[in-house]
């Protein structure tokens, strides 16, 4: 599977092929907050979820996914996946910036997700100097 540039917006939270007015962004927590459940027929060209950092000095980012045979896997800073440990300590950083407005798009995937064995739960995170913020993703 690779990753590479994603089409539009779904939501404040998830970027997808289509534009839907968003509220507010939502802020990652560290118990790791539900980001919404989305279908795969959403999810035909990609998305990628927007977060504000709320003024976090991030030091490395990470997306991780677990699909339906329960394999864990990482994305690398190429936007290539592979098996995963399940230990954050081995997590690669995805090299993502929060930009000037406050904000950090995570870009997950590009691919048409109707062929895959679903669900698929991904998780986005950032660490700080105060720990691991998360959030995560159904896609079913």
């Amino acid at each position: 599977m690779r990753v590479q540039h994603l089409m539009g917006f779904l939501s404040a939270t998830v970027l997808l092929n289509t534009t839907v007015s968003a509220t507010e962004i939502p802020t990652l927590t560290n118990e790791g907050l539900h980001l919404g459940r989305l279908k795969a027929a959403e999810v035909t060209d990609g998305f990628a979820v927007k977060v504000d950092v709320n003024d976090d000095n991030i030091k490395e980012t990470y997306v991780t996914a677990r699909f339906q045979n329960n394999t864990p896997r990482q994305r690398t800073s190429s936007g290539y996946w592979q098996p995963w440990n399940e230990r954050w300590e081995t997590l690669q950083d995805n090299a993502f910036a929060a930009t000037e407005d406050g904000t950090l798009t995570f870009q997950i995937i590009d691919e048409n997700l109707s062929e895959n064995f679903l669900p698929i739960v991904f998780t986005i995170a950032y660490r700080t100097n105060d720990g691991v913020k998360s959030g995560y993703v159904v896609i079913d």
